[in-house]
Formats: C-alpha cells, sequence, structure tokens
C-alpha cells in the first residue's frame, strides 16, 4: 500500500498522537506536566516552521496545502509531550516538589534565551535553521542543567529515547511513500549524512529535544523525580 506524500505528515502525526494518548491515560500523576509541555512545543512549532525550518530544512506536503498546516501543530504537541515524561515511564519515576517556591521567570528567561540566540543565528548570522536550533538549544541546556545537575542524566537517556521512539515513523514514510525523504528534506542545505535512510539532522535534534523537554518543566516547578511506590 502506498500512501499518497500529502498524507504523510498527518498519519505520523496520529501515530504520535495515539502514543501521547496511551502516555496520558496511563500516568494520571503526569497528565498536568504532558500538557503544559504539549502546548508549549506544540505553539512553539508553527511559527517554528513557517520562520524557520521550512526554509532550508525540510518542506512536508500538508493536507490544506498551505506551507503550514495543523500537522506542525500536532508534531510538537504530541512530540513535547511525549518527551516529557517519557523517562518518568519508562523507568517508573514520579514528581515531588522540593519547595513551594517555582521558577516561573526562570522557565520563561530559559525560553527567551533560546528565542534570543535562535533567531540572531539565523536571521543575523544567516547559519542555517538547523545548526541555529542546536546551538540554541544547547546554550540553553548548558544553563539549565548548570542550576539542576540532578536532572542531567534522566534528561540525557529521554534524548535517546526520543531518537528510539521516533525513528520507525521515518521508516514508516520510507516504506508507504517511497522517496519520502529525498522529496522532503532539502538535504542539499543539510550535512548530507543520514543514518539508516534517517538524516542526521534530524535524529540530533530528537536527542536534543528529549533533552530539554524532560527537564524543562521540572526546573520550572522546582520539582524532582523519585521512584514510584511499589503496588
Amino acid at each position: 500500500m502506498i500512501i499518497p506524500e500529502k498524507y504523510v505528515y498527518i498519519v505520523a502525526d496520529l501515530i504520535f498522537l495515539v502514543i501521547w494518548i496511551i502516555l496520558y491515560l496511563h500516568r494520571k500523576d503526569l497528565r498536568k506536566e504532558m500538557l503544559v509541555m504539549s502546548l508549549i512545543i506544540g505553539i512553539i512549532g508553527i511559527p517554528g516552521e513557517y520562520f524557520l525550518w521550512i526554509k532550508d530544512w525540510w518542506r512536508p506536503q500538508t493536507i490544506t496545502g498551505t506551507a503550514v498546516g495543523i500537522e506542525d501543530f500536532l508534531l510538537g504537541f504530541t512530540n513535547g509531550g511525549i518527551a516529557a515524561v517519557l523517562y518518568e515511564e519508562i523507568f517508573r519515576r514520579r514528581l515531588y516538589a522540593r519547595t513551594h517556591i517555582k521558577h516561573n521567570l526562570g522557565g520563561i528567561s530559559l525560553l527567551t534565551l533560546f528565542f534570543f540566540i535562535l533567531l540572531t543565528l539565523f536571521w543575523g548570522l544567516n547559519l542555517t535553521s538547523a545548526l541555529s536550533t542546536f546551538i540554541a538549544l544547547i546554550v540553553m541546556d548548558v544553563v539549565l542543567f548548570s542550576l539542576r545537575k540532578d536532572l542531567l542524566v534522566s534528561s540525557l537517556l529521554t534524548g535517546m529515547l526520543m531518537v528510539l521512539v521516533t525513528s520507525p515513523l521515518y521508516y514508516f514514510g520510507m516504506i508507504f511513500s517511497p522517496g519520502y525523504i529525498e522529496k522532503t528534506w532539502m538535504l542539499q542545505n543539510l550535512s548530507g549524512i543520514v543514518i539508516t535512510g534517517i538524516p542526521i539532522e534530524d535524529i540530533i535534534f530528537y536527542f536534543l529535544l528529549g533533552l530539554t523537554a524532560a527537564p524543562l518543566y521540572e526546573f520550572w516547578q522546582n520539582e524532582r523525580l523519585r521512584k514510584m511506590s511499589k503496588k
């Protein structure tokens, strides 16, 4: 069965949505974290696609035929929520408050730093959107982990888990829409390195997304992770 190219993106999103729903239903204690991070990254994804990533990274077809579609919000929404709680689900961790003080300004400051670096590198220094995104995320992570070293290990594991979870969706595109990667990704603007058919930039992106989304909520809400008690 061959899926028309314009439907591959939305079908992949719906597969991500199934994973998101399973996590949401299974872990009632993590629902707030999932929703918050899903909305933040889902909303960021829309202008991010329009102003940056479809310029020189990839340009997927949408069901509406527009440059940016509902697929872009769904991708950010589902990926944000999955990345936020994947470690807690697999390693049976739950959140608990360190104090009642929340780092609201700290969380906003980190996001502001990310956008400032991203836009400066892309629009000011004319770096590619991929390289600009990577540098902005890494700088944000360095600041975050310098303040919360206890979150580093869980975040590194989440980054690796996100690569494992998302990789099958690329194979889905390759199998059911042959040539999808070559038609959708602007490989001439990227490194040209592919690993099992996946552009290395996307592997790096999902690792960094997991590395960043996993600890951001914990930092913002001033919470720690601990093992769930056995029933």
